[in-house]
């Protein structure tokens, strides 16, 4: 068998794998609040671009969907970025390129984009496809491919706003390659320029219809929430990047990205070099400054380590992807006794009770009552998953709700009904009384009743916890 095939068949035993696993475990709220995105149709959402709700369209039709149906779709997205990581490890690897396709597709980072829909799905398959009609375009001078690769880093920006690294990379390879220097004076990179922007079109549409809500929340929202200089969010981020890609990989990586610096800034690395420096040490600078100042989510740097895979295979031997499969490996095996056996409880809200809380839910409700809830989004969404629970979110308080904010709730419509208010406590795991009910309940109800706690166990076990108080005749803000 050639080497080929046996790579072909590692990956393709790897990802029945994950499909099987996703299948097996609820939804969690990420997922279940993307399949509400996608039974509101929308050009685009509050949180993120419209591309994982629009591929989630069919699923949400069902009610609840099965786990299974909804993570074909990030199984889809994970095998399209496959595939173009296969084409462009060919180009970029060539001595290895299926060690290089594994080097990345055995990490947890990969797992998580194949198993759990998340926008970062769409986003790193369009990023690698991007990378490699860029490849095409800058490093072979085929300067028709600035079409596709227009295409398809529109088709990024569309799933999520940190596609705009890609702007950064190609901006910095089109002034430091001299082959891009010339490629300037031509029409083609701005001809692709002009596909990004009409395949973006929804985006701002969407944004200047709505006040500019979405772009002002990722942006100012984010800087408002800055807590100032702390290493602490630097030592997260490292530390999540090391659970998520493993530490042979990370250093490796790290290793070749500080020996490139300096020849980057001379003008002195190859132009394979160079490209690969630009899609993963540049975002990579980017978000490690960010850090000092805000929380950079471990999902944030997935698309970077497409590049900086390809780059560590290029720089290394085989022992890497033995040593990072490895410590995968093990890692994996930690997950999934974790994942269906729970021997440790998260102070988190993940995937564990949430089939539970919807059936308390109903069992608590009254004909005519509603459920609300005032969390981000996370609880609501659950409740509203299988359609049998009529739930609302923290808009109901007067308090920004996401994209709860934006389906044409008229909260005045709910004025005079009773409401189960649900209060999440990730942390807790006792049968004590729900207690004192949220003071900004207390102005939204005429009365406010205790309510014994909701409790989801396993075995004698609790595992989640939440307060629940009755809101007797609701006052809308």
């Amino acid at each position: 068998m050639s080497h080929t095939w046996r790579w072909v068949r590692v990956l393709l035993v790897l990802q029945l794998v994950r499909l099987t696993v996703g299948s097996l475990f609820e939804l969690v709220p990420q997922e279940a609040y993307y399949v509400f995105y996608a039974r509101h149709p929308a050009l685009s959402y509050f949180d993120h671009p419209g591309m994982l709700a629009w591929a989630l369209a069919l699923p949400a039709t069902l009610r609840p969907p099965p786990p299974v149906v909804v993570r074909l779709v990030p199984f889809l997205f994970a095998a399209l970025t496959l595939l173009g990581l296969a084409r462009l490890a060919r180009r970029l690897v060539p001595e290895a390129p299926g060690r290089a396709v594994l080097l990345f597709a055995t990490t947890a980072a990969f797992s998580i984009l194949s198993v759990i829909a998340l926008p970062d799905g769409p986003l790193v398959a369009a990023w690698t496809w991007t990378l490699c009609f860029l490849s095409d375009a800058l490093l072979d001078d085929r300067r028709a491919a600035w079409l596709p690769a227009g295409l398809c880093a529109g088709l990024a920006f569309d799933s999520k706003y940190s596609a705009v690294f890609l702007l950064l990379g190609v901006g910095l390879l089109l002034i430091l390659l001299p082959r891009g220097r010339r490629q300037l004076a031509s029409p083609w990179p701005w001809l692709g320029l002009l596909v990004a922007g009409l395949v973006t079109a929804p985006v701002w549409i969407w944004n200047a219809q709505h006040g500019w809500a979405s772009f002002l929340f990722q942006t100012a929202g984010r800087v408002e929430h800055a807590r100032g200089l702390s290493p602490w969010n630097l030592l997260g981020l490292v530390g999540s990047q090391l659970v998520l890609v493993l530490p042979p990989l990370l250093w490796v990586w790290g290793r070749e990205a500080v020996r490139a610096a300096p020849r980057m800034l001379r003008g002195e690395l190859p132009p394979e070099e160079l490209f690969l420096a630009a899609f993963s040490l540049v975002p990579a600078v980017v978000l490690l400054v960010v850090s000092l100042g805000a929380v950079v989510k471990p999902n944030w740097p997935f698309p970077l380590w497409v590049a900086g895979a390809l780059w560590a295979a290029r720089r290394s031997g085989p022992s890497l992807l033995r040593w990072n499969a490895l410590g995968s490996a093990a890692l994996h095996v930690v997950v999934l006794v974790e994942l269906f056996a729970y021997p440790v409880r998260l102070g988190d809200d993940t995937w564990v009770g949430w089939s539970s809380l919807r059936e308390q839910t109903r069992a608590r409700l009254a004909p005519g009552e509603f459920a609300f809830s005032a969390d981000d989004y996370k609880t609501t969404a659950e409740l509203l998953l299988d359609g049998t629970v009529e739930a609302y979110g923290r808009n109901l308080l007067g308090q920004p709700a996401l994209q709860l904010d934006f389906v044409g709730l008229d909260v005045r419509a709910l004025a005079g009904r009773t409401g189960l208010f649900l209060d999440s406590a990730p942390g807790r795991f006792d049968d004590a009384p729900s207690g004192p009910p949220p003071a900004a309940l207390l102005p939204r109800c005429a009365r406010v009743v205790e309510e014994p706690p909701l409790l989801v166990r396993r075995g004698q076990r609790i595992v989640r916890r939440f307060g629940a108080w009755r809101c007797v005749e609701y006052r809308p803000p």
